[in-house]
């Protein structure tokens, strides 16, 4: 019996178990899997540098993993299904099950269940004896609800572009005193009333904050009604309004001069699945935070994190490469490699969001040049007492 065979058994008992499911597929196995891809969506999120051939919640909301084989490969297999260990509650392999039956013994011993697969479905279904939550857990269970439930978030932290965040709200303020508005429609009223010309990029946030529904026109999510209902009662009830309030606070933060909005900001922000793990980790970093020490922190704790809130898309991939190998180390101590793969406006404009919406203190210095001219040691971030 083949992979792809197996692959869609598993997936159908996936559906009658009511479990949510994400699959990986490589670009070039697509054809293969054609019938596999109707009924699941795509997912790039690694356990310790690998793919998991499924990765999702359970019905009790666990995580689960499955490293899926057919009648061969099941060494290597049974390799991937203890690496998922590390980031899913519970982790399977999954394969023919004349095949697997005889590794059920060891398997369970290891903390990994099988399941196993015939023609007309899945034969057999063993559990784990036991399963324990990992350092990398919350990151893989973040990532999933930013996939599987987050359809309130439009997109990842990497969206969050600007370094005021107020201009995230302006989006929040035009579909408030006019409704529903096409996109091209929505930048125009901010660029006319607002005085802003990156409009494009305050929708892709407000959509990644949750302020804005995804889809054609461009409407409020019930949170992007609520955060109207905070300005308004804030005395802001036009585009203008923002505009004085983010003037006042030009040379400050927007939790000191404007604390209410900072204050609404900051919750938005760690409403997202990514940026409230990087909070966490940031606390437990704190108060005062080597840049370093962080990403080793998120690299070993929450990869899927740094990969996707820390990286360029290049970098991002051989990131991926060198924790797939094992020298996941070089990524906070050889600085040809972090200067390589992390995105420099992490360094400046990320840095000047957290100042304003009061996680990191006003103390804390962002860094404006290139990324090869930054050196740690001279630019600590400090995390704002109380930031929750």
């Amino acid at each position: 019996m083949n992979e792809v065979a197996v692959f869609d058994r598993v997936v159908t008992e996936l559906d009658d178990r009511n479990y949510d499911p994400l699959v990986h597929v490589p670009e070039a196995h697509s054809d293969a899997y054609a019938d596999v891809l109707d009924r699941c969506r795509r997912h790039e999120i690694t356990i310790r540098g690998r793919y998991p051939d499924v990765i999702g919640f359970t019905n009790t909301n666990r995580v689960f993993a499955i490293e899926v084989k057919g009648s061969s490969g099941l060494l290597r297999g049974i390799g991937q299904a203890l690496t998922y260990q590390q980031g899913a509650h519970v982790s399977y392999l999954a394969g023919h099950e004349p095949t697997v039956a005889s590794q059920i013994p060891l398997l369970r011993s290891k903390g990994v269940g099988v399941i196993g697969v015939r023609d007309d479905g899945v034969a057999s279904w063993t559990a784990p004896p036991s399963a324990e939550s990992t350092t990398e857990v919350a990151d893989i269970e973040g990532q999933l609800s930013l996939r599987l439930r987050g359809n309130e978030f439009g997109g990842d932290i990497t969206t969050l572009t600007l370094a005021q965040p107020l201009n995230y709200l302006a989006p929040v303020v035009a579909l408030d005193r006019y409704g529903p508005r096409v996109r091209s429609e929505l930048v125009d009223v901010i660029a006319d009333e607002f005085s802003f010309g990156a409009g494009g990029s305050t929708i892709a946030s407000g959509r990644t904050l949750g302020f804005l529904a995804s889809g054609s026109p461009c409407r409020l999510t019930q949170q992007g009604e609520m955060a109207a209902t905070v300005l308004r009662g804030y005395g802001v009830e036009d585009l203008d309004d923002l505009r004085l309030i983010k003037e006042d606070a030009r040379g400050n933060t927007v939790t000191e001069v404007h604390r209410p909005l900072g204050v609404l900001l900051r919750n938005a922000f760690t409403r997202h699945p990514e940026f409230g793990l990087l909070l966490d980790a940031l606390r437990q970093e704190g108060p005062r935070v080597h840049f370093l020490d962080l990403v080793e922190r998120l690299v070993h704790e929450y990869p899927n994190v740094f990969l996707s809130a820390f990286c360029t898309d290049r970098g991002a991939a051989r990131a991926r490469e060198l924790i797939e190998r094992g020298e996941t180390a070089r990524l906070y101590e050889d600085p040809t490699v972090w200067r390589d793969v992390i995105r420099n406006n992490v360094l400046f404009n990320f840095v000047q969001q957290l100042k304003h919406v009061g996680v990191l203190s006003a103390d804390t210095r962002s860094h404006s040049g290139a990324i090869a001219e930054y050196d740690p040691d001279e630019k600590p971030w400090f995390v704002a007492v109380g930031p929750g």
